[in-house]
């Protein structure tokens, strides 16, 4: 499913093979035909897919209801568990995403930390998550607020 939303179709011309041809490398092979001289195999229009066109943000909840535990598991560690599987998967696919934590002491006043920046490596980002230990309330609106602005 990650394949087929994270490649954007883009299109190539004057290449040696493809669906289409491309009209102004016909055109041009035309003249160099009629010059005299030695036209160009490459004639067609190839659609690729190698724009990536997408970026996501993972928001982890580490308020106080995060020390809780659901079906023997403490939330917070399921939370870092998933963060890091979904780091992996998306490292693999090459998916640029983002890495983040809140919680709120008053609806007034919200702590948003990054621990993996889009720009940052992977490599750097995965070591942060494991810090991640509830603290605060959890206000959900003022996160998502300031999520979109980023």
């Amino acid at each position: 499913m990650l394949t087929s939303v994270n490649n954007k179709l883009s299109q190539h011309r004057r290449q040696p093979d493809g669906n289409e041809f491309d009209l102004d490398a016909l055109t041009d092979l035309y003249c160099d035909v009629h010059s005299c001289h030695t036209p160009s195999d490459k004639i067609y229009l190839s659609n690729r897919k190698q724009e990536k066109d997408l970026a996501i943000l993972l928001l982890l909840d580490s308020s106080l209801s995060s020390d809780g535990y659901s079906n023997g598991n403490r939330v917070i560690d399921v939370e870092k568990q998933v963060s890091i599987l979904f780091g992996e998967i998306m490292q693999e696919f090459q998916i640029n995403f983002s890495v983040a934590t809140f919680f709120s002491k008053t609806r007034n006043y919200l702590s948003y930390n990054i621990l993996k920046d889009f720009s940052e490596p992977w490599s750097h980002g995965k070591y942060k998550i494991g810090a991640a230990e509830p603290v605060g309330t959890q206000e959900l609106v003022l996160p998502l607020r300031h999520a979109a602005m980023n």
